[in-house]
């Protein structure tokens, strides 16, 4: 505390505490101004003050906060206040500085926390509402108003607004009064949607709690609010995704597998009907149910096959083709495509595969064989069988011309051409056999398809 005398701005009288706080000496400060305990550039400021001193009631005690100075230079925040009080042929005031340096920090680090809880808010799109229980009003955060695309100014958030700007469909969540449904300090947690003033619908998800009083009556009910509308179309995004994935498995009849060498567990995927996923995890090993599916004249080799690239620490991926038992006993063909992940020093990690059902592949290719056997039946009859008697048909029909049935009668003739139809009749009936044969065997490979 201290006394000056207004028309000088001099130090008349200051307590011990002045003197502990500033660092002058008692001496000191009956030789300093006002003027010398502020900041050079806040003396403009306290001129402008001195001069509208006496434009107050003399009652009246003064509060303002300023900035003071120490000896040391040292500045920091004061709570100033002060009244005029006549003394004989002087006016002069007495004031109590109060240091506000810690509340002046704490203020500081609280606004800092508020603007940096904004800022998160904002980023996380997170926003706060309360509501007293016996009130329609809420109070709501910058950043829910910003969720619910409203201005503060424009739009008063009454239980009755908010039920409107929730999406029609979703309004019903709001028609039973919430405190039939809420415990104290329970959260309970929904998603819904909301229509923003421009229109747009939002999705957002919100946790509620009911705050109750010492006495554990309701007191208000609080919630946060997060805007979840990008989640939301990423996870339709990956659901449309997920579906065309399930239905090119499906259309492709193959089947994901991984095998975790570090747990010697082996975890397999297969698309089902109506493209929906069934995985099955099990210990990897000859006796699981992925290797019994295997073939049994294959699974010996298959293992060795796999387990030989396994070890190879230059291999780092590999194809196997094998036979495998379905589940209506028909034996299949897969192909079966791998990629090995290795660890420090070539150790294998993981693998994972696709399989893949050629049987359908592998039935037409034997189609294609047998097809080709055929053909190659017939071109040998045709080049052989057939080809020799038309050629004694030919021989016979020039040397009877030539020679005017002098060396072969008409008889004989007829009777040599005889025999060499029935000798074509004969294979033109086996290459007819060969024909229908291979024909039984298409249709039965269209119907086992």
């Amino acid at each position: 505390m201290w006394i000056y005398d207004v028309s000088t701005l001099r130090f008349l009288r200051v307590n011990r505490e002045a003197i502990r706080v500033y660092g002058f000496t008692n001496e000191e400060f009956l030789s300093l101004t006002l003027k010398d305990i502020r900041p050079e550039e806040d003396v403009p400021i306290l001129m402008e003050a001195i001069k509208h001193i006496y434009q107050r009631d003399d009652d009246y005690f003064k509060r303002s906060f300023v900035r003071h100075k120490k000896k040391n230079g040292t500045v920091f925040p004061v709570l100033i206040k002060s009244n005029l009080i006549p003394h004989k042929e002087l006016t002069i005031e007495m004031v109590t500085a109060i240091d506000i340096s810690e509340q002046k920090r704490s203020e500081d680090l609280l606004k800092q926390s508020n603007r940096r809880l904004k800022h998160i808010q904002k980023i996380a799109k997170l926003g706060y509402w309360r509501r007293d229980v016996n009130s329609d009003l809420s109070d709501w955060s910058e950043e829910t108003y910003r969720i619910f695309g409203r201005k503060p100014h424009a739009f008063e958030p009454t239980l009755e607004n908010v039920i409107n700007a929730f999406h029609p469909e979703d309004r019903y969540l709001l028609t039973d009064d919430l405190l039939d449904h809420l415990q104290p300090d329970k959260f309970i947690s929904f998603e819904h949607r909301i229509q923003r003033a421009d229109g747009s619908i939002r999705w957002v998800h919100q946790e509620i709690q009911l705050i109750p009083d010492n006495s554990g009556e309701p007191l208000y009910i609080e919630g946060i609010i997060q805007d979840i509308t990008n989640q939301k179309e990423y996870e339709s995004r990956l659901e449309i995704s997920n579906k065309r994935f399930a239905m090119a498995m499906l259309a492709s009849d193959q089947k994901i597998w991984e095998l975790d060498h570090t747990r010697n567990t082996i975890l397999h995927s297969m698309i089902i009907n109506e493209g929906q996923e069934q995985i099955v995890e099990e210990p990897f090993g000859k006796d699981s149910s992925w290797c019994n599916k295997i073939h049994p004249d294959d699974i010996d080799w298959i293992w060795e096959s796999f387990h030989e690239h396994l070890c190879d620490t230059g291999i780092t991926s590999g194809k196997l083709e094998y036979r495998i038992r379905k589940s209506d006993g028909s034996i299949g063909f897969v192909t079966d495509t791998y990629y090995i992940q290795r660890g420090e020093h070539g150790v294998p990690l993981k693998t994972v595969g696709c399989m893949t059902d050629v049987t359908v592949g592998r039935k037409q290719l034997e189609r294609i064989k047998d097809q080709n056997k055929a053909l190659r039946d017939i071109a040998w009859h045709q080049s052989h069988t057939i080809r020799s008697p038309l050629t004694r048909i030919m021989a016979l029909l020039n040397l009877y011309k030539s020679n005017e049935g002098e060396l072969l009668s008409f008889d004989r003739l007829l009777t040599l051409i005889d025999e060499a139809v029935i000798e074509i009749d004969t294979e033109i009936h086996k290459i007819v056999k060969i024909t229908y044969t291979n024909n039984q065997k298409d249709e039965r490979n269209i119907t086992d398809r």
